[in-house]
């Protein structure tokens, strides 16, 4: 019988701390999303101002000249769809050597519509702190800057989108590891991928005084790895995390592994980038051994990924659904090692 882990909401979790990041191979999402180029002028981008420097970094101005759209979303995940456009007006690094991205969210319905928390989380209403940018070449997501008060380094707006309007945005990214990386991808929690979007230099700086440490994730952790033995799997809108557990677990333990939380925070922000409202934690085991042992312990493991997925998650109304099968449902063959390495695993399913 499976075990419901009725919704929850985390108020106290600082969201986009990651834990870190994505099951992600994101890798496979970013050749999904149907993005299209529009080299038509795109609304004024206003204007910024620059604050006098002291223990929080000095907001990052927009430029003042007319923004036009290099890539544009086909349609968004919003109630509205396609008459929610985000088009992507650049990646700049600026001379303080941080990444600034400046979009614009337009309203195309006959309606105001209210964005609220539809590209943050809930500490950060109305700022853009869960847009993130990946580097497909070196397998790394970096994450928005926070200020050490834990606020966004981004703009914000205030009420709803105005029918016909254009909200303009920007935030704040650390430069790749590498000085080789001259584009990235824009991901946000409303649309597809926007891939491969340019690094255009800009002389303008900012006084960074008051950052937090940069967040720079690997997304290797749960990829197809014949090493360690984790994998992805897609069907149609949904999505199974494989996580051995010969990584996440001791032989014949149901505790952690140090190795576990980082795994299990990337887990966790790929949670919070998708819709679905439940989420599966299955927890599986090989054939050696008797049913007596392997079913509580598949059960157990299940359980404690559980409780830590359900403390990492930031988005609100997200149930968490828990089985352990045992033996039962293998997908390798037990007679080798390899087949019950695979075997011995915790699969996390949920809608995109």
């Amino acid at each position: 019988m499976r075990r419901l882990i009725h919704p929850y909401h985390r108020s106290d979790f600082p969201p986009g701390k990651p834990s870190k990041l994505l099951f992600l191979t994101l890798i496979a999402a970013l050749t999904t999303g149907c993005i299209v180029s529009d080299d038509t002028p795109s609304l004024q981008d206003p204007g910024g101002t620059t604050e006098s420097p002291g223990e929080t970094p000095s907001e990052i101005p927009n430029t003042g000249t007319e923004a036009r759209s290099i890539a544009t979303s086909s349609t968004t995940s919003t109630s509205i769809g396609e008459d929610l456009q985000i088009d992507i007006y650049a990646l700049e690094r600026l001379e303080s050597n941080i990444l600034r991205l400046r979009f614009g969210v337009t309203n195309k319905s006959q309606q105001d519509f209210i964005l609220n928390y539809g590209l943050t989380v809930d500490q950060k209403p109305n700022t853009p702190s869960r847009v993130s940018l990946i580097d497909a070449e070196n397998q790394k997501r970096l994450l928005s800057y926070e200020k050490n008060d834990g606020s966004c380094f981004c703009s914000n707006w205030s009420g709803p989108i105005g029918s016909g309007e254009t909200e303009s945005m920007w935030v704040a990214f650390p430069v790749p590891e590498s000085d080789d990386v001259d584009k990235l991808t824009v991901t946000t929690p409303l649309s597809p991928p926007f891939i491969d979007i340019p690094i255009t230099e800009n002389s303008e700086s900012v006084d960074i005084t008051g950052l937090s440490e940069p967040k720079i994730l690997d997304l290797t952790f749960i990829s197809d790895n014949t090493e360690d033995q984790t994998g992805r799997t897609e069907s149609g809108d949904e999505v199974s995390i494989l996580l051995s557990s010969d990584v996440l677990f001791e032989t014949d333990s149901s505790e952690l592994n140090s190795d576990a939380q980082e795994i299990l925070e990337q887990v966790a922000l790929e949670i919070d980038d998708a819709t679905s409202e439940v989420v599966a934690v299955d927890g599986h085991a090989d054939n050696t051994g008797n049913d007596s042992r392997n079913q509580p312990l598949s059960l157990e493991r299940a359980q404690a990924v559980e409780s830590v997925l359900s403390d990492l998650v930031t988005r609100g109304g997200v149930a968490f659904d828990v089985q352990g099968h045992g033996s039962t449902e293998p997908i390798a063959d037990n007679s080798t090692e390899e087949g019950r390495e695979r075997n011995r695993r915790v699969s996390v399913t949920f809608e995109k």
